[in-house]
């Protein structure tokens, strides 16, 4: 009986975890695509805030990254911020249509490890 009483326990405790991970993961990645939207129409019209822009959604990626290799490792997570590196320094060198090209692949990239990392039926299966 104690063996069964364990078993479920630790069961939860996984289930929970995967929960709480999937929550997380939805929360960073909807915030980011918020973020990249706000960075790619900045770049469309050429505001002076572009960098200032790019920067802060770089250091608050970082940030996120180092927990969310913790418990969801992904080469493509750590690419990802070579390619905002990448825009970071095209705005910077004023060629804002490298930006925008660089920019919409964020999007598109941040998608498809959102979609990578996200719990699917197709998972268990």
């Amino acid at each position: 009986m104690k063996k069964v009483v364990l078993a479920i326990v630790i069961l939860a405790i996984i289930v929970t975890g995967g929960v709480l991970e999937d929550f997380y993961i939805h929360k960073t990645f909807s915030s980011l695509n918020e973020k990249l939207v706000s960075l790619e129409n900045s770049i469309k019209s050429q505001d002076d805030d572009c960098i200032d822009k790019a920067n802060e959604i770089f250091d608050w990626w970082e940030k996120k990254r180092m927990y969310m290799e913790l418990f969801a490792f992904s080469p493509d997570v750590r690419s990802f911020s070579v390619a905002l590196a990448e825009t970071q320094g095209s705005i910077e060198c004023e060629d804002y249509q490298n930006a925008l090209s660089k920019c919409r692949s964020l999007i598109v990239m941040a998608d498809n490890i959102k979609r990578l990392l996200d719990f699917n039926a197709e998972d268990i299966i």
